[in-house]
């Protein structure tokens, strides 16, 4: 639940009025989380006479060395889709190659050059200045296949008008290791119907590889901003928050069964590294909590049971993440940060606690220094095995 209050106006870089807000994210009982300054669109920008297919918004912040191959990718939908890059105070050449491309396709890449906010802050922007029917964030050092793109894209063209468009598209991403050069598909075949609409009643029970994350999914742009939802600058881990908000509002689904994201992991720079974690722990342990007070449990089950379970399976693996990480640390300061986690789930959300704690998740969260351990091996040998970091 969003709380704010305006303190001033200005203009986003696309030329629409927004309005920078102190608010809130609290949790399903009222309680404030987090307190920070967005910025939000105070309505939406003044449509092309053909509006885009989709946006992309690409963060990017000291991404000179390897957001061309993103660009790139983006360069062959250009005819119909827009590409928004937000340079988030970037200190090497990104901000240069951004308008290096701006100056190429003046018609449908749109650069976003703000003070550093962090990946929220530049979806934040990107969505407020987004004139697409689809939106869809890639980052700077991930990349879209094209041909499987395309496929999907002729979905989108064939559903663009406010009568036709889905609210959520689903299509399979790729995890490419950079020390090894392997590739390994997260796909949901079996989980929901392929090449049709559907509902939620549709959805099925995943498989424990049929993770959903945002590199899935397509949300119809106007949805989104329905929900209202808005995301903490400078803080990591917030792509679970971005694809969970909007949930109760989605009816209307699609699934394409294409390869169309390649997620690259194995920088030593990139935020989801184990060390990257470890240091950052703080924000995994924010965005965590944001996540368990967005919703209901309860609630989204009697609106909808697999979308309820979507949402709780998000929770029980980012509840994993937090607490082998506060294991991996091992202080005594970090123990109690992980007992705390869980009493906060408990106590805010009491039937997605219990439905957690059924779960890995669960599993993992033990009270002794030896299992502790194990519940870290166990881990670690499943990372080395699915190189999911």
């Amino acid at each position: 639940m969003l709380r704010g209050r305006i303190s001033s106006s200005q203009t986003t870089a696309c030329g629409s009025p927004r309005t920078t807000e102190t608010r809130t994210h609290q949790d399903t009982e009222g309680r404030v989380v987090h307190t920070y300054a967005a910025t939000a669109a105070s309505g939406m920008p003044a449509a092309p006479s053909t509006r885009p297919i989709v946006s992309f918004v690409v963060p990017c912040y000291n991404s000179a060395a390897y957001m061309r191959t993103c660009i790139d990718s983006l360069v062959p939908a250009l005819d119909c889709c827009e590409a928004i890059i937000v340079n988030d105070g970037s200190t090497d050449a990104t901000l240069a190659i951004a308008r290096e491309y701006e100056t190429a396709y003046p018609d449908s890449i749109r650069v976003i050059d703000q003070k550093n906010a962090g990946w929220g802050g530049g979806i934040n922007n990107g969505l407020a200045c987004a004139r697409g029917t689809y939106f869809k964030v890639v980052d700077s050092d991930d990349w879209l296949d094209v041909p499987a793109f395309n496929r999907v894209l002729d979905v989108l063209k064939a559903h663009a008008t406010p009568e036709t468009a889905f609210d959520l598209v689903f299509s399979n991403f790729v995890y490419d290791h950079v020390t090894d050069g392997t590739k390994h598909a997260i796909r949901y075949d079996g989980l929901m119907p392929q090449d049709r609409p559907f509902g939620w009643e549709e959805f099925g029970k995943p498989r424990i590889d049929q993770y959903i994350m945002v590199h899935a999914t397509w949300y119809r742009t106007d949805l989104l901003r329905e929900s209202g939802v808005t995301l903490p600058t400078n803080v990591c881990y917030m792509d679970g928050y971005l694809m969970l908000h909007p949930l109760p509002l989605v009816k209307r689904l699609y699934y394409v069964n294409a390869d169309v994201y390649h997620y690259l992991i194995g920088r030593e720079d990139q935020s989801i590294g184990i060390e990257t974690v470890k240091k950052r722990i703080d924000q995994q342990l924010l965005a965590t909590r944001l996540c368990i007070g967005d919703h209901d449990f309860n609630r989204l089950k009697q609106q909808d049971p697999p979308m309820a379970e979507l949402y709780a399976r998000y929770v029980s693996a980012m509840m994993s993440v937090s607490t082998i990480h506060l294991f991996m640390i091992g202080t005594p300061e970090a123990i109690a940060k992980n007992r705390e986690l869980w009493a906060y789930m408990k106590r805010t959300n009491p039937a997605l606690h219990a439905r957690v704690a059924r779960s890995l998740a669960g599993l993992a969260n033990r009270r002794t220094a030896l299992f502790r351990k194990a519940a870290v091996a166990v881990f670690s040998y499943a990372q080395r095995k699915y190189k999911f970091a």
